[in-house]
């Protein structure tokens, strides 16, 4: 990566510098793609050749990063007082946690592979983006001086699975040198990490070894088929935490197997959007409504022309997006639920419901709003908010919707309050995480025995 110069193509160039000038408002998370094509059906009209590389710029999710020539400080308007984490001591690294991984940090020496887009200082473009390289991650081996200091210190804090973000000073990415013509001298970098995998030495070795048989990816997708089965019986028997760990032993394992025709890739695409769909929905009955938008995301990235086709995706992504008070975007993509099945009694009561919620919302503000510069997350609600409140909760418990949320401030004893309230109809409460941090949002949920 550090010492890579083959250039982008100048077709791949134009369209990022055309799609990133429409990017998304300053939201974290959500997806640009610039599909424009028709409704036809996908299996008949999919097709991926080198020729149409510049097409791969709809995997790739566009957040905003800044204006050209601005003066705030490098990547500033990224950073919050609570959303990083100083690597170096000196805020040489800075590492915001996109969405966590599971089991312990990669060792020393490991083997990892990385899907990254990487950005310099407020230029809106990225300077290298793997998935228009090829959807197989990129393969570095920690110790060995492949990655950029500052990235490889970033990488170390990571667990399998793990997105995060690092932005890094050029004292400890291309120093004074840059990378020419890409690179400035003194340029302060961003990378937008997925560890995908790591190895040790030693399982390098067979992995190499395996990768080299021929009927490599039948195998692969056999062993996926397996792990989608057995996570679909979890999950039918409500074995949330045990279905997504198969689900995402599923993913790893396409991630790696790597494509080599036409077929094998659509077979690939595929169950990527089966198993990100299906995350989607484990994390909606768990209340982790930033990690259905992430679903959704991961799926726009690596089975684009798949997902698009997916009600069942969007329907998860705008209903996550509708409870974490999101209402523009979460219509959004319920209206292209509904544009797939416009017969789909679900996707129209979940409108209905989006309705619903944006005046109770509505009401909760008109009460609660006040200047930023004096907002007081501590400070107890007024009384005016409780009876808004109380008349939705009971609304809610007698409704068929199965969440409801509220936007509170972070003072420990209305969070009782609403504990206590919820607890009374035999509700059970959440609050809501964003990167492994509390949010402002509490969500209300029915029990089984509602």
């Amino acid at each position: 990566m550090a010492d890579d110069s083959t250039e982008l193509p100048p077709k791949v160039l134009n369209v990022l510098k055309t799609a990133s000038e429409e990017i998304l408002k300053s939201q974290d998370g959500y997806c640009f793609t610039m599909d424009n094509s028709s409704d036809k059906d996908v299996d008949d009209t999919f097709t991926y050749n080198a020729s149409e590389l510049a097409d791969m710029t709809e995997f790739i999710n566009f957040d905003m990063i800044g204006e050209e020539g601005d003066n705030l400080d490098s990547f500033n308007h990224l950073i919050t007082k609570t959303n990083h984490e100083d690597l170096t001591g000196d805020r040489k690294v800075l590492k915001i946690l996109l969405e966590s991984g599971i089991g312990q940090v990669v060792p020393e020496n490991y083997v990892v592979f990385l899907h990254y887009i990487a950005y310099i200082s407020n230029l809106q473009e990225p300077f290298d983006v793997t998935y228009i390289q090829g959807r197989r991650p990129k393969r570095f081996t920690l110790g060995n001086g492949e990655l950029l200091p500052g990235l490889e210190i970033g990488i170390k804090t990571m667990t399998l699975g793990e997105h995060a973000r690092f932005i890094i000073k050029p004292e400890l990415a291309y120093r004074e040198l840059g990378c020419p013509p890409r690179i400035p001298p003194n340029a302060t970098v961003l990378f937008d990490v997925h560890l995908v995998s790591y190895l040790s030495p030693d399982n390098i070795l067979t992995f190499d070894k395996e990768n080299r048989d021929p009927n490599l990816f039948d195998k692969n997708l056999a062993q996926v088929k397996k792990f989608h089965l057995e996570a679909n019986e979890l999950f039918k028997l409500k074995n949330i935490d045990k279905a997504i760990f198969k689900y995402n032993r599923a993913l790893e394992l396409l991630h790696l197997a790597g494509c080599k025709s036409d077929l094998e890739e659509i077979e690939m695409m595929k169950y990527l959007n089966k198993l990100y769909t299906n995350l989607s929905l484990c994390y909606l009955k768990q209340c982790a409504f930033n990690k259905v938008c992430r679903m959704g995301i991961e799926a726009m990235k690596y089975s684009e022309r798949f997902s698009k086709r997916s009600a069942k995706l969007f329907f998860n992504w705008g209903k996550a997006l509708r409870l974490l008070k999101d209402f523009t975007e979460a219509n959004k993509k319920i209206q292209m639920a509904l544009k797939l099945e416009p017969q789909n009694e679900s996707i129209h009561s979940e409108i209905r419901k989006l309705e619903k919620d944006k005046e109770f919302h509505r009401n909760i503000e008109l009460i609660t709003f006040k200047d930023d510069n004096t907002i007081d997350d501590n400070e107890r609600l007024a009384p005016e908010f409780w009876e808004v409140f109380n008349t939705h909760l009971i609304e809610f418990y007698n409704g068929d919707d199965d969440v409801l949320t509220v936007m509170l401030n972070k003072n420990p004893d209305d969070i009782e309050v609403v504990k206590n309230k919820a607890s009374f109809y035999d509700l059970q409460v959440h609050i809501i995480k964003k990167a492994g941090v509390e949010t402002n949002c509490i969500a209300i949920q029915k029990s089984k025995n509602n």
